[in-house]
């Protein structure tokens, strides 16, 4: 009787179905990269379509208040150059209120804003408002279509596209908005940065508001636990 001895089969086995799923798993892996890479890349070219700069005459310029300096000093600089150039008529800072660390982060822009511009009596800040969402509550509170003059929304442009879906969801007529946003940003990092943030935003924004509200208490602090 002969016996044949077969070595290094190459037939199905554990090695080769693992070798398998690891080939479909960075397989995976490389198409949500680029298709991630590439909705940035659309989001961020769209939203550069709203910058609305070049149609003011005139208004009152919102600025957004962010923890990271080079934007802010960026939303500062294109709001003071604006005032100066007798496109806005005033200015005025909202959120950044960080009770878990005794800050008023709008009032420290709107400081800033007084020595760049030499325009202090035009330059005000909601010192209550914490973030986005309750800087434009508090807008539309004590602003109303009445008013003379527009509301000029001053941030990046994939932040105001949020800030003008969530001003106009508030009830009754309001100002008509524009947008204005700081040159620059190019930066492939946060240009990545910032629209993730957006979609995190976005989520934040669309959740209920019992759930909203206690992520936002954690994020950013409640005065009456601080």
């Amino acid at each position: 009787m002969q016996c044949v001895l077969r070595l290094g089969s190459s037939g199905p086995g554990p090695s080769g179905d693992y070798s398998g799923v690891i080939r479909r798993i960075r397989t995976l892996l490389i198409w949500l990269v680029l298709a991630d890479l590439v909705a940035t890349l659309l989001f961020w070219g769209v939203t550069r379509l709203s910058d609305q700069t070049g149609k003011l005459a005139g208004g009152r310029g919102i600025i957004f208040y962010t923890d990271n300096a080079a934007d802010a000093s960026a939303r500062i600089d294109k709001g003071v150059a604006l005032l100066k150039a007798g496109k806005l008529d005033q200015l005025k800072m909202v959120g950044g209120h960080r009770p878990q660390e005794g800050r008023l982060g709008s009032q420290e822009m709107a400081l800033l804003a007084a020595r760049r511009s030499g325009e202090a009596a035009r330059i005000s800040a909601d010192v209550e408002s914490r973030d986005t969402i309750s800087g434009l509550e508090n807008l539309a509170k004590t602003t109303s279509a009445s008013d003379s003059g527009k509301i000029v929304f001053i941030s990046n442009c994939m932040h105001v596209l949020r800030a003008k879906a969530i001003y106009a969801s508030h009830p009754g007529e309001q100002p008509k908005t524009f947008a204005a946003c700081p040159r620059g940003g190019y930066n492939p990092l946060d240009i990545w940065r910032r629209a993730h943030y957006e979609a995190g935003a976005w989520a934040l924004y669309l959740m209920p508001e019992s759930w909203r509200d206690a992520i936002i208490d954690r994020l950013r602090g409640d005065e009456e636990g601080a």
